[in-house]
């Protein structure tokens, strides 16, 4: 007989494989949780969690990644339901994925099994659901909706998830590297406090914000955010905060109980007009048409 893949196990398992534990819920409340290297996800609502200090409010246009051994507290308290979906990674299982990615092929043949590796330190911060690590988690949450994912595809699909988090790792020292700063410490403590300000703008749906307001949260002037976060990420703090709602837009239009002005109100947007112009512009199709195709001409 085939063992049952390891979704909602005892606590005690996490850690020692890799597990999803997955819930809806409208109250729930979990303090002081040391846990091991995990991608927190919503699939419908929003949950909070705690850590190192901070508050970090994940929906459904973004995710949170928590380090080994990081305690912290997962608060739900919302009039509608909240469904989580979170990985737990194998301890070791992406530091070898990592090792393996930057080692030459020699030193992996001498040392093909290189015993306890140390934990990266991944940065704790809320990333946009439209990566390559929340492309490999839907994969695998289509897989098991789809009810034929075998053992070897459940472990494939977490080499997946795993592979797209050393990108990002990776990609994030480069972002670091990029800041016009001279010493290396300046420049860690910018990127930080970059995040702290994109972590505000990622969970902000649904409410108005101010270039000033999240310029503040990062404790940096709005130019200084404005330039430098343009610089390292690519895109206006505008257009990533557009970009998110309109995605997050994208995914309400799928409900079939909530009209298109629903939609645009719960999204962030203000005028029905305006938002089927940009939904139009970003998604190639008005927002009628994407609900009854479910799909848009380009993205």
């Amino acid at each position: 007989m085939t063992p049952a893949l390891p979704i909602n196990p005892p606590g005690t398992c996490l850690g020692t494989e890799n597990a999803v534990l997955t819930g809806t819920s409208r109250c729930y409340f979990v303090p002081d949780v040391e846990g091991c290297l995990s991608i927190k996800t919503v699939l419908e609502g929003s949950a909070l969690w705690e850590a190192g200090g901070r508050q970090f409010k994940v929906n459904e246009n973004c995710f949170l990644l928590l380090n080994d051994r990081q305690k912290y507290t997962i608060t739900i308290d919302s009039p509608m339901k909240t469904t989580t979906f979170c990985l737990f990674f194998e301890r070791g299982f992406v530091e070898d994925v990592f090792r393996a990615t930057v080692l030459p092929e020699s030193s992996l043949l001498e040392a093909p099994q290189p015993g306890h590796a140390p934990a990266l330190g991944f940065v704790e911060k809320l990333e946009p659901a439209d990566g390559r690590v929340m492309m490999s988690v839907q994969r695998l949450r289509m897989g098991l909706q789809d009810g034929a994912l075998t053992r070897s595809e459940w472990e494939e699909s977490f080499l997946g998830v795993a592979k797209a988090l050393v990108w990002s790792h990776q990609s994030a020292a480069e972002n670091v590297a990029r800041l016009p700063a001279v010493g290396a410490g300046t420049r860690a403590e910018l990127y930080r406090r970059l995040l702290r300000g994109r972590d505000f703008l990622l969970a902000s749906n649904g409410s108005h914000v101010r270039l000033r307001d999240v310029a503040r949260e990062a404790c940096l002037s709005p130019y200084h955010f404005h330039r430098t976060f343009r610089s390292v990420f690519g895109e206006t703090p505008h257009h990533l905060l557009l970009r998110q709602r309109l995605t997050r837009a994208a995914k309400l239009l799928c409900d079939p109980d909530r009209s298109v002005t629903d939609v645009c109100l719960e999204a962030g947007f203000e005028s029905l007009t305006s938002f089927s112009s940009l939904f139009r512009r970003h998604f190639g199709v008005p927002p009628r048409t994407y609900r009854k195709t479910g799909r848009a001409e380009f993205s």
